[in-house]
């Protein structure tokens, strides 16, 4: 009876023993899926490496002391294992040695596995605090803190990885660069406080018309970048000029003022390049074309000639602003634009002078 009793609670260990390996196995397989592949990013610059290793020797180090306490248990169970093979051992037992003897190596299992059920969900816990403290540190290193767009790094390194896609699967993008008009006149005029609100309010709006497939950063000052996944002229420019109306729509509130807002942009086609640095100095051309044709408009680089954006979508331009044109005809009428104009510049100056009276109160009455 002791024999079958050794033998079947042999086979009842084996099985339990195999149990428990298959869920060590089984969760240290989710944890490296959950917490480690996701952090596979590039290399950081040399002055923020220091901060992703300190946090990754800590996960290193834990890791490590928990393989110790596998160890520990593994050891554990074959020290069970024996003596529930060897139940009697060379010393002279009872009748019912065995059965008790069976019943207490089978407590102690049960001990040692609720204590390995526990350290691993504390594990877990632990992992789970770390990765994220990661996952944070590398978020952070991404994003641009005024305005929470993604930053100049996170972008060049988008727009790297579909260059690479289009160089082997054809697969197109276009790139945007955006300008904030006469933004160093909001800072010198409003303060920096008003021109950090300018940001964050562009940043916010831009965001707001923005599909899963657009890239939107901040790379720089008051430039802005987007990445969009259209090539063909009428389709980016039909993207562009939503941009442009979205941030023009409305002034923005800065306290009693109200600060008029526009950008300049300029857009490149990859299908026009033959490099990320042609790609950039054109949509860079672009924009300079828009300044230099009055601002708050936009062009297009086809890799021949800067064409405006307007004559290349049917979306109008809103809040009564005028379009740029390349060669306007002498017979159009041009008292209506030239009257919304006027009317444009009638309530931006409007608008001027009494955020310059609020800031002339401001400094003199206590």
């Amino acid at each position: 009876m002791a024999e079958l009793l050794t033998f079947v609670l042999g086979d009842v260990f084996g099985v339990v023993t195999l149990v428990v390996g298959i869920l060590i196995g089984f969760w240290l397989g989710r944890l490296w899926a959950k917490y480690i592949q996701p952090h596979q990013m590039p290399a950081p610059p040399e002055g923020e490496s220091t901060v992703y290793r300190e946090q990754l020797a800590g996960m290193i180090q834990f890791t490590s002391h928990f393989t110790g306490d596998l160890s520990k248990h593994i050891e554990l169970l074959e020290n069970l294992e024996q003596k529930l093979a060897h139940p009697e051992g060379d010393q002279p037992v009872a009748d019912d040695g065995p059965s008790a003897k069976a019943v207490e190596l089978i407590a102690q299992i049960t001990a040692a596995n609720q204590k390995l059920k526990q350290r691993l969900e504390s594990a877990e816990a632990t992992l789970k605090t770390q990765s994220q403290e990661l996952e944070d540190t590398l978020s952070e290193a991404r994003t641009d803190a005024l305005t929470q767009l993604l930053n100049r790094r996170a972008f060049d390194e988008e727009r790297e990885r579909r260059w690479a896609l289009w160089q082997r699967k054809q697969q197109p993008f276009s790139l945007l660069i955006l300008d904030i008009d006469h933004f160093k006149r909001v800072n010198d005029t409003y303060g920096h406080d008003a021109g950090d609100q300018v940001l964050r309010e562009v940043a916010a709006r831009l965001n707001s018309v923005m599909r899963k497939t657009d890239y939107l950063a901040r790379i720089g000052g008051e430039e802005l970048a987007i990445l969009v996944p259209e090539a063909d002229g009428t389709s980016v420019s039909t993207v562009a000029m939503k941009v442009l109306n979205v941030v023009r729509s409305l002034p923005v509130e800065y306290g009693q003022m109200s600060i008029e807002v526009t950008v300049s942009c300029g857009l490149m086609p990859v299908i026009h390049a033959d490099g990320l640095e042609t790609l950039t100095k054109g949509a860079d051309a672009a924009l300079y074309a828009a300044k230099a044709a009055g601002r708050n408009c936009g062009f297009l680089n086809d890799g021949e000639s800067l064409i405006p954006i307007e004559s290349q979508t049917s979306l109008p331009a809103q809040h009564g602003e005028s379009p740029a044109t390349s060669q306007p005809s002498s017979t159009k009428d041009e008292s209506e634009p030239t009257a919304r104009i006027q009317v444009s510049e009638l309530d931006s100056a409007a608008n001027e002078l009494k955020n310059r009276l609020f800031l002339i109160s401001q400094n003199i009455m206590p």
